[in-house]
C-alpha cells in the first residue's frame, strides 16, 4: 500500500478524532500536537503490521516454511498456506506455536522452530505427530533442559510473551492445555460451529466466546488470548472479528487508556469503564480494536515521540 495511502489515512483518523473530541470533550492525555502526532502515527504502524499479515493470504508461500529445521521457517506464513489447503486444524496450530513464542526482534522464530522441530534431533512436532505421542513430546523437552537455559541456543520468547516460562513442564502444560481446548468439540471448525448453534454467527460474537473459552489455556493469559484470535482473524482462519479491546486484564493497553482519557498512566478508574469508552471510540475512528489495543501500548511507553516497536 503506498505511502500516499498511509498520509490520507492518517488525515482520516486525525478528523474523526476532532468530532470524537467535539461531541464528548478534549482528549485530556492529546493537550498537545506532538500527543495527538504520535498516536496518529502509532495507530497507522499498527494498521501496516495487520496489512502486511492480511497480505499473506495472496503470496506465493514456499512450503519450507513449514520446517523447524529450515532457516526459512514461520509459523505464520506456514499457517497461512495450510489455511489455502483446508487444512484447518494444522493451521489453528501453528498459529498457536506462533502465538506462544512469538517472533523475537532478534532471534526470530528460533525458539518455536527448536521445540516444534526438537532442537534438530528428533520428529517435527505437527499436529498429528503431537496427538500421537504426547509423551515423547514431553520427553523431549526434557531432554533439552540444558538448550532450553542456553538463551543462545533456545532463542527467545517475543516481547509480548516475554514472561513466559522455558520449564519443560509450563511448556508441556501449555501445549496439553491448549490442545485439549482446540480438540473439546473435535476439532476448530466443529468448536466454531457450535458456537454458531448457541450465539449465533455475528463475528463479534463468536470472537467472544473464543475468547472467553480460552481461560483454560496454560499460560495465555489475556493477552495471549487476544494476539491468538486476531491473527485467525487475519489469516482468514476463523469467521471472527474483535468487538472489543478487552481492557480488563490488560496492562500496557489500560496505560495507554488512562494516559488518553485522564493524563495519567495511573489514574484509579476501572478498565471496564475505559474498556468502553475506547471501544467507542473506533465508532468514530474505524481502525479496528485490535489497532486501538496495540497503539495504545505503545503510544503511552512514548506518548510524545514515535517509536516503532517490535518483537
Amino acid at each position: 500500500m503506498s505511502l500516499r495511502h498511509h498520509a490520507d489515512r492518517a488525515t482520516d483518523i486525525k478528523a474523526a478524532l476532532a468530532a470524537y473530541e467535539s461531541d464528548h470533550g478534549p482528549l485530556p492525555g492529546l493537550t498537545t500536537a506532538s500527543r495527538s502526532e504520535t498516536w496518529v502515527a502509532q495507530m497507522i504502524s499498527s494498521l501496516r503490521r495487520i496489512e502486511f499479515i492480511r497480505l499473506l493470504n495472496d503470496q506465493k508461500i514456499d512450503p519450507t516454511r513449514l520446517d523447524p529445521h529450515h532457516s526459512l521457517f514461520d509459523p505464520l506464513k506456514g499457517a497461512a498456506l495450510l489455511g489455502r489447503k483446508g487444512q484447518i486444524d494444522e493451521a489453528i496450530w501453528l498459529t498457536f506455536i506462533a502465538t506462544h513464542f512469538g517472533k523475537h526482534v532478534t532471534d526470530g522464530w528460533l525458539l518455536a522452530s527448536n521445540v516444534m522441530g526438537s532442537f534438530g534431533q528428533g520428529p517435527v512436532w505437527t499436529l498429528p505427530t503431537y496427538v500421537a505421542q504426547p509423551a515423547q513430546f514431553d520427553a523431549m523437552l526434557v531432554n533439552n533442559s540444558p538448550a532450553l537455559k542456553d538463551m543462545a541456543k533456545s532463542g527467545r520468547f517475543s516481547n509480548h510473551r516475554q514472561y513466559q516460562s522455558k520449564n519443560p513442564e509450563i511448556i508441556s502444560k501449555v501445549f496439553s492445555s491448549f490442545h485439549a481446548w482446540q480438540f473439546d468439540h473435535g476439532g476448530f471448525s466443529a468448536k466454531v460451529q457450535a458456537i454458531h448453534k448457541t450465539h449465533g454467527q455475528n463475528p463479534t460474537d463468536v470472537f467472544d466466546q473464543l475468547y472467553r473459552s480460552l481461560k483454560p489455556v496454560f499460560g495465555f493469559g489475556r493477552l495471549g488470548n487476544f494476539d491468538f484470535l486476531t491473527m485467525l482473524a487475519k489469516l482468514n482462519l476463523a469467521p471472527i472479528d474483535a468487538g472489543s479491546t478487552y481492557l480488563v486484564g490488560a496492562t500496557g493497553p489500560l496505560a495507554g487508556a488512562k494516559l488518553l482519557f485522564h493524563n495519567n498512566t495511573a489514574h484509579p478508574v476501572s478498565a471496564a469503564t475505559l474498556g468502553g469508552r475506547v471501544d467507542q471510540m473506533d465508532d468514530y475512528l474505524g481502525v479496528g480494536k485490535q489497532v486501538l489495543e496495540d497503539s495504545l501500548c505503545n503510544w503511552q511507553k512514548s506518548p510524545d515521540q514515535y517509536k516503532y516497536f517490535k518483537g
